[in-house]
């Protein structure tokens, strides 16, 4: 009961002390106060782990695997006498706490034309009706700045078909980031950070293009956040549960699902993606003039029933090529191959399934005829020109040489030098 309430109301102090069982004394005081004594929490002691607790902290940091049994034993021996309970909530709360800052992140926002992410949504087996088992990836590259999307069908995740999508998405872009973030796929990323090793053919190819290369932290899935959200952010969410005719009707369907989004006004942004694409446009870097191509190549040696071997299939050459060797360049996303020799294109082949043979009459017709056919037809070899005799006037004219007369002999006179047979 609140003695300066009852005061209020008109009590006298001895009712009060009456009431409440104070004295009146007691009654005076609070009334007289300004306000109640307040008391605060004691301080806290120092625990028995206090003094180890630093040198704990030291070992989680630097041995992450430790078990708390261990440190226990270990700060046993330097003078610590309290329970192993205390040792393990200690190494309990360290641990939830690490784990709690590498879940936190930090929301940030990048610059118009500094970074695009891409990554890829798959592999989604059933979008081609007449190839029903037929894998297929969906490609996304996201502009961090505008959240402006493009998606493109790709059919595998090999290194050359990354690097046509790359190019096809920078030529509609018109321009490329100076930024690119992505996973650690293994058709690049040949060993990861710290240790980074990226394939050749994907350095050469951002180096084209002036573009800086980024390769996420393994586990890190929010470096790239922006491209992962965009994946469950289709305008069509059945986009990916029918099924099509061909990959160029797929692809038709992707291109009209990125017209959509980017005509609508963006969450985070407040804008679409297209209006805010136009203020990004200026800081794109400039396409190179000449495309970047992105076949690999390939060395083979020209086998001697004049083919090389190419994906457990078999290309003519002509037959002159036999036991040399060329250059194939394999096109990722049209089935075809260019065969080069001494830096000129000697052949052209469509791609074949596996175990088929692709022959083009004109590299073996010579081989066609009869081994006695093509001696015959062999052009003659020239004549030695005959040496020119020398003139009168010449200082020094040719003297012909005298021929030898030979004495023909009997073998009877042989017979009598030797002093007869033997």
């Amino acid at each position: 009961m609140n003695i300066k309430v009852l005061h209020r109301q008109g009590m006298s102090i001895r009712e009060i002390a009456r009431r409440t069982g104070f004295s009146r004394k007691t009654v005076r005081n609070v009334l007289s106060s300004p306000a109640p004594k307040g008391y605060g929490p004691r301080p806290r002691r120092p625990g028995k782990l206090a003094p180890f607790s630093a040198y704990l902290g030291e070992q989680l940091l630097a041995r992450p695997w430790v078990r708390a049994t261990q440190l226990y034993e270990e700060i046993r021996q330097e003078g610590y006498a309290g329970h192993y309970e205390l040792v393990k909530i200690f190494v309990r709360k360290h641990r939830e706490q690490e784990r709690a800052r590498h879940r936190a992140t930090v929301r940030f926002e990048t610059g118009p034309g500094k970074e695009a992410q891409f990554d890829w949504k798959g592999p989604i087996r059933g979008l081609l009706r007449n190839h029903p088992d037929r894998v297929a990836y969906v490609f996304r590259l996201v502009m961090a700045y505008s959240r402006l999307r493009v998606t493109l069908v790709s059919l595998s995740q090999r290194l050359p078909e990354v690097l046509m999508d790359l190019r096809t998405a920078f030529e509609r872009l018109g321009g490329a980031p100076q930024r690119l973030v992505f996973d650690n796929f293994k058709a690049a990323v040949l060993v990861p950070r710290p240790h980074l090793q990226l394939h050749p053919a994907f350095v050469d190819f951002c180096r084209a293009y002036g573009t800086e290369l980024d390769p996420a932290l393994s586990y890190t899935p929010e470096r790239k956040g922006k491209v992962e959200r965009s994946f469950g952010d289709f305008a069509d969410p059945d986009l990916l549960h029918h099924s099509y005719e061909t990959v160029a009707e797929l692809q038709v369907a992707l291109v009209e699902d990125d017209r959509r989004h980017a005509l609508r006004l963006h969450s985070t942004t407040g804008e679409t993606p297209l209006s805010r694409f136009e203020k990004e446009r200026p800081f794109l870097l400039l396409l190179p003039s000449v495309p970047f191509d992105p076949r690999i190549p390939e060395v083979r040696r020209v086998l001697s029933d004049c083919t090389i071997s190419f994906q457990a299939a078999r290309y003519s050459v002509p037959f002159s090529l036999v036991g040399a060797s060329v250059i194939v360049k394999a096109d990722p996303k049209i089935p075809s191959l260019e065969i080069f020799h001494a830096g000129a294109c000697v052949a052209s082949h469509s791609r074949v399934p596996s175990g088929q043979s692709s022959i083009h009459e004109e590299h073996v017709a010579d081989l066609r005829h009869s081994r006695w056919d093509r001696l015959r037809l062999k052009p003659e070899k020239a004549s030695p020109a005959a040496i020119p005799s020398r003139s009168a006037e010449s200082p020094h004219p040719l003297v012909p040489r005298p021929s030898a007369d030979v004495v023909q002999r009997s073998i009877l006179e042989y017979v009598a030098a030797i002093g007869g047979v033997q």
